[in-house]
C-alpha cells in the first residue's frame, strides 16, 4: 500500500498490514508541524499542483518563498499565512517567513505595481493581507519575552513592516515600536520599556484606541484622506 498525500502537504503512511490506522507526518520532516496535532485546526484547503506536488514541501510548515520550515518561537510571529477563500470556500493556507516576504517585496509597503501599504501580497493568489493587526500582536508578544534580543529582533520585523506606510494605524504603531528601541537602546530595563505615563502596559489599550479612535480624530482623518483626492 503506497502512502497517500493530502492537499496541505501531509502524507498518511500506511502501518503494518494488522493495522487499520495510518499514522500521519510531514512531508517536510518537520516534528513541529501543525498537521501533526490530534486537530489541525485550519480549514481544508485548495488543491495546490505547483508548490505543493514538492515531495519535500509541506503547505502547512513551508515558506512558499525559501521553502524552509517556519519556527513556532513566540507564538509563531515570524511568519503569516494566506487566509484568503481562493474557490468553493476553500483557503489558500500558503505561508510565509515575514522577513523573505519583506526581501521578496512582497510585504511591508511597496509601490508600482504592486501597491502594498503595511500588507503581505501572498505568492500563490496574490490576494492581500493588512499586516498592521500582526504587528498589534508581535507588540503583546514582546510584553511576555525575557531576551532583550529576541524582543529587537520581533521588534524590527514589526518596524520593517510599518515603515513608509500610509496608514494612521500603521503609524501609531510605528511609533510605539521606535520609542520601545529607543528604551532598549539607552539600557532601560525590559520591565520598563512599555511603561507609559505611569501604565505598566498598556499595549493592549493602545491597540484599542488605534482601532476606536475619538470622534474628533476620526473627523480629522476623514478630512485628511478627502485632502488627497
Amino acid at each position: 500500500m503506497k502512502e497517500k498525500v493530502t492537499s496541505s502537504g501531509m502524507k498518511v503512511e500506511p502501518l503494518p498490514s494488522d493495522s487499520p490506522v495510518g499514522t500521519i507526518t510531514c512531508k517536510a520532516g518537520n516534528r513541529m508541524c501543525s498537521s501533526l496535532t490530534a486537530e489541525n485546526p485550519f480549514p481544508e484547503t485548495v488543491f495546490c499542483d505547483i508548490c505543493c506536488i514538492e515531495p519535500d514541501f509541506c503547505r502547512d510548515c513551508s515558506c512558499i518563498l525559501c521553502r524552509k520550515s517556519i519556527s513556532l518561537d513566540y507564538d509563531g510571529y515570524s511568519y503569516i499565512r494566506c487566509e484568503t477563500t481562493v474557490i468553493d470556500g476553500y483557503l489558500c493556507g500558503h505561508i510565509a517567513h515575514l522577513n523573505c516576504a519583506l526581501r521578496c517585496y512582497l510585504a511591508g509597503t511597496v509601490g508600482g505595481s504592486i501597491g502594498l501599504d503595511a500588507e503581505f501580497m501572498c505568492r500563490y493568489c496574490d490576494a492581500k493581507t493588512d499586516l498592521v493587526p500582526h504587528v498589534a500582536k508581535l507588540l503583546n508578544i514582546c510584553t511576555s519575552v525575557a531576551s532583550r534580543a529576541d524582543m529587537e529582533k520581533i521588534l524590527n520585523v514589526g518596524f520593517c513592516i510599518l515603515r513608509g506606510s500610509q496608514k494612521r494605524s500603521a503609524n501609531q504603531l510605528l511609533h510605539r515600536i521606535e520609542s520601545i528601541k529607543a528604551k532598549l537602546e539607552q539600557g532601560v530595563c525590559i520591565e520598563d520599556v512599555f511603561k507609559v505615563e505611569g501604565c505598566v502596559d498598556c499595549t493592549a489599550c493602545f491597540w484599542m484606541q488605534i482601532q476606536n479612535p475619538s470622534p474628533i480624530q476620526k473627523t480629522l482623518d476623514d478630512y485628511s484622506h478627502l485632502s488627497k483626492r
